[in-house]
């Protein structure tokens, strides 16, 4: 259960957010929100005033009240939400009117005509970039899991096997450690567990906006294939952990045998992109110089060409947040001026696209604390050689 001392941060967090915006309420329909706000997810509404706060549930309510500390009330109607409105003494209220489909909205619009509505989207998005100490415990314990799960599967991938079969390996010693085999995208992106590309038809682009595309399968085009993985081909596997809700991102390079020198050199040049990276994730600098400092150091080893070079559009970004989503604010990307602050953790991702050979980079997730970044993901970032 979420605890009652995190729920009740996160509503005074949200109580200010309203008082800034001068909003009489705020009323959250997002399950993922939902969760956020009351640690149980469900299918009906949160009304939050500055004096009260009502969890008003279509559905699971019996599993709602087992789950959330907050007490959970039956609302089976949308019409009869304007009495409960009334009842609050609200007009102006905050929703996440980006979230809703335009049906959806247009019905909140009918049944509450005589309310304003104003888009809460973006500030609840903003609140979420700064994690808790229990969030951040959360986050670490799913980079332990996740490193565990490697040293169980990685083991048993053999030449010859599929790069399904491989990922399939993973996942399965993820699930073992309660991992869903979903990864939630704030982008509205389809995730498994990861993404794993070897050889040169990892460079095969794809529709997401992602460092790394892969040839898929017929109807999921991006990822996994079923390409064996061959004797001396860089293998990338990209891997998001699990734990209590909250995810960690991280990409790691394999190589069934010895790899060939190019591969182990662009390796260790894939490793100072990740360090001058790490070096400029620092409290005040704006997300967007991370970026930079990224890409000069790609300029000064002399592989620009290669830098986030997925497909002829490129990759505009060199990492994200991470949490309830795996792919959250802020962006690491040009124009992004939000400066970065003790709480946030991000995912620092440079990845190399080399035609004829395939996809070589890292990626991890920091915890951006007062004395810097701590890394979340501990798997050791060394060439992981397969008999």
């Amino acid at each position: 259960m979420l605890p009652r001392a995190e729920i009740q941060t996160r509503l005074e967090s949200l109580r200010r957010v309203l008082s800034r915006k001068g909003l009489d309420a705020a009323l959250i329909t997002s399950p993922l929100h939902l969760f956020y706000f009351t640690g149980a997810f469900a299918l009906g509404h949160l009304l939050v005033t500055a004096r009260e706060i009502r969890f008003l549930v279509f559905r699971p309510l019996e599993r709602v009240r087992q789950e959330s500390p907050l007490p959970a009330e039956s609302l089976r109607s949308l019409k009869a939400l304007p009495a409960v409105l009334d009842n609050a003494g609200v007009r102006r209220i905050g929703m996440e009117l980006s979230t809703l489909s335009q049906e959806r909205f247009r019905r909140y619009q009918a049944i509450l005509a005589d309310y304003q509505l104003e888009d809460l989207s973006p500030d609840l998005l903003k609140l979420r970039m700064y994690k808790s100490s229990y969030e951040v415990d959360c986050l670490r314990r799913a980079g332990e899991l996740l490193a565990e799960a490697l040293r169980e599967a990685l083991p048993e991938w053999r030449e010859g096997m599929s790069e399904l079969e491989a990922l399939g390996r993973v996942e399965l010693a993820l699930r073992r450690r309660g991992h869903p085999g979903l990864v939630r995208s704030s982008r509205g992106n389809e995730f498994a567990t990861g993404l794993l590309v070897s050889g040169k038809e990892g460079l095969t682009p794809s529709y997401m906006v992602a460092g790394e595309g892969g040839c898929g399968v017929l109807g999921f085009p991006s990822g996994a294939s079923l390409k064996p993985l061959l004797r001396g081909e860089p293998v990338l596997l990209d891997v998001a952990g699990f734990y209590a809700g909250y995810y960690v991102d991280q990409t790691r390079m394999l190589s069934v045998g010895e790899p060939s020198s190019e591969v182990k050199d662009l390796f260790s040049l894939a490793l100072r992109l990740m360090k001058a990276g790490e070096g400029a994730l620092r409290s005040g600098v704006p997300a967007e110089e991370v970026y930079f400092r990224v890409a000069e150091e790609a300029e000064h080893l002399g592989v620009s060409r290669y830098f986030m070079a997925h497909g002829q559009e490129g990759v505009g970004f060199v990492g994200h947040g991470v949490g309830l989503c795996v792919d959250e604010d802020p962006p690491l990307a040009p124009g992004v001026k939000t400066p970065l602050s003790p709480g946030m953790t991000l995912a620092l991702e440079p990845k190399l696209h080399v035609s004829g050979t395939g996809v070589i980079g890292l990626e991890d997730t920091f915890y951006l604390s007062e004395d810097g970044p701590q890394r979340l993901t501990v798997f050791p970032r060394d060439l992981y050689l397969l008999p």
